[in-house]
């Protein structure tokens, strides 16, 4: 049997000056059976890379050479077979469980995924990666690096996550991959990545059914499900040493699918998104864009992690499922109409 290892390579592992630094006692840290955090750099040896330097550009080489941590997927396969079904499902499991870890922290990416076997001094010899990107993320992301309390998330949300995704749970599965799509795609120009994560929240809120459609019936759907007074920039996640932001989901759910709207529609958006100053990032004031894209990122990627700590899943395989769920709390069209009216009557 040939040892085979599958690894998805992590932007960093928290530390000073974060203000909870990883303690790396843990590691390795199981995920679930075979799949763990830790750290990989001993598997690289000296010569690992030797063999690209012809073929990849300096940053690149120096990206992989870099790679410190990891979630990793130990299987092992016949010595002499060129098992590709073996190997095709590792990397689907570690990048399912990398698009998981991206829900809870979502980081910039440089490596990307690397498969090989041990060599009998227990380096890894490496048989194929994915190409290095350069990928950033949202500004209040640019910091973002695995905690423990992350590690912890990972492993107790993991056995429904792939549940999740294997299963026939399509509202939700969708919506993960315009998360991932946006992450990944949406990188280079910001009306991709925005219009992505927008259609994920569509996914979770919507269906094409005249009662469950439209943005009116999706800013009350967020509001109730996440809480409208849920903030947006939890303890943590703006660095210490830079301005907090109380702004919450109440407060940003209107502003945030008024842009989404002027951007499917082919609309010129208007001067104020741009010129409207929220808050202080590391490198300056953010306008109501840049805050809008890191909103709408939280609340995409925290409304599928409470469907999967709250066991909601069967919710949200399909849309009649899903709209019978908002129906019963009161969240279709007629309905939301009726209490606006009710609330907008003078009182006697």
């Amino acid at each position: 049997m040939a040892r085979r290892i599958s690894i998805y390579p992590l932007y960093g592992l928290a530390g000073q000056p974060e203000d909870e630094p990883f303690n790396e006692a843990v590691l390795p840290f199981e995920v679930i059976p075979n799949v763990t955090l830790e750290l990989v750099s001993p598997l690289f040896s000296d010569e690992t890379w030797d063999w690209l330097q012809s073929y990849v550009g300096k940053r690149s080489l120096d990206d992989l050479k870099g790679v410190r941590h990891a979630i990793v997927h130990r299987y092992e396969t016949e010595q002499e077979a060129v098992n590709l079904g073996a190997h095709s499902d590792s990397r689907k499991l570690i990048q399912n469980i990398a698009a998981l870890l991206r829900l809870i922290r979502p980081m910039t990416q440089r490596a990307l995924l690397i498969q090989g076997e041990f060599r009998r001094d227990d380096t890894l010899d490496v048989k194929t990666f994915d190409h290095p990107i350069d990928l950033e993320v949202p500004e209040v992301q640019k910091l973002f690096c695995v905690s423990n309390r992350d590690a912890d998330a990972l492993r107790e949300l993991a056995p429904e996550f792939l549940r999740a995704m294997a299963g026939e749970f399509w509202k939700f599965r969708i919506a993960v991959q315009f998360h991932d799509a946006g992450h990944f795609h949406g990188a280079l120009f910001w009306k991709a990545r925005y219009m992505l994560w927008c259609s994920g929240l569509e996914s979770i809120y919507t269906s094409q059914d005249r009662e469950h459609s439209g943005s009116n019936v999706a800013r009350e759907r967020i509001k109730w499900f996440l809480g409208a007074n849920t903030p947006l920039y939890p303890l943590g996640d703006i660095p210490s040493f830079c301005p907090q932001s109380d702004l919450t989901v109440g407060q940003i759910v209107k502003e945030l699918y008024d842009l989404r709207n002027y951007v499917a529609h082919g609309d010129k958006t208007p001067d104020e998104f741009f010129q409207k100053k929220v808050r202080r990032g590391l490198n300056g004031d953010l306008n109501l864009v840049q805050v809008c894209l890191e909103c709408v990122s939280f609340i995409l990627r925290h409304s599928l992690l409470k469907i999967l700590q709250e066991r909601l899943l069967e919710n949200f395989a399909n849309s009649p499922v899903a709209e019978k769920y908002f129906e019963n709390a009161g969240l279709t069209n007629t309905l939301i109409r009726q209490r606006e009216m009710r609330q907008a009557r003078p009182h006697p």
